[in-house]
């Protein structure tokens, strides 16, 4: 039992590791980032849920702040992302989201380091953005980029509420950054449900427009 918790996380990586080395992958969009580090602009990559399997590793050694809930599968998550050279801060909307927020939001203040986060939470309803994103970006002024990925050959769990994707080995892989999102304080009920229209559409036409 003791031993059980600690190998997983070793498993996961080196499955992942061994998956993703064996694709050819091609990145779009590098340069939006890198222009922003430039800026010392803090940052929030943000992606969907279905697209972790990919964007572990491709993060990997970054720094980055990975939001992840404080579930039995988020810690699984969240200690196969350390082995992965990432540093999760842990909560969710459901759960020890207040100390998640302001923990994210000292972080972005301080330009610690990228944070990484599923705009559709840890539980969905699936590519629904969810409003926290968009609220810690407009106290902040942290540029947030949609991330996505395609493979030529992935399996998806059909049964998972987020349709949960890996791509297959010896797949092509094209991952791209979309274009810079910002996004303005306010409380009005219509700017956050337009605001997260916003967030929705510029990840859903950056996937759509990937080809591999």
């Amino acid at each position: 039992m003791g031993w059980f918790p600690e190998i997983t996380p070793i498993l996961i990586k080196g499955m992942i590791s061994t998956i993703i080395a064996s694709c050819r992958i091609e990145l779009s969009g590098g340069e939006i980032p890198a222009v922003l580090r430039t800026e010392a602009k803090p940052l929030i990559f943000v992606f969907w849920h279905c697209h972790i399997f990919f964007l572990v590793y491709h993060f990997r050694n970054s720094g980055a702040y990975p939001l992840i809930s404080l579930s039995s599968d988020g810690e699984l998550i969240a200690r196969t992302a350390t082995r992965f050279g990432l540093n999760p801060v842990r909560g969710s909307s459901s759960r020890g989201g207040a100390r998640a927020f302001l923990d994210l939001k000292k972080l972005l203040q301080e330009n610690s380091g990228p944070l990484l986060i599923t705009a559709d939470g840890p539980r969905g309803p699936a590519r629904e953005v969810k409003p926290g994103t968009i609220q810690l970006a407009a106290r902040t002024g942290a540029a947030v980029i949609p991330v996505s990925w395609r493979a030529s050959r992935a399996w998806t769990a059909q049964r998972s509420w987020d349709q949960f994707m890996i791509p297959l080995p010896f797949a092509k892989i094209h991952c791209a950054y979309g274009e810079p999102l910002f996004f303005q304080p306010g409380t009005a009920p219509e700017k956050a449900k337009n605001d997260g229209l916003l967030l929705e559409n510029a990840l859903d036409k950056l996937e759509e427009s990937l080809v591999v």
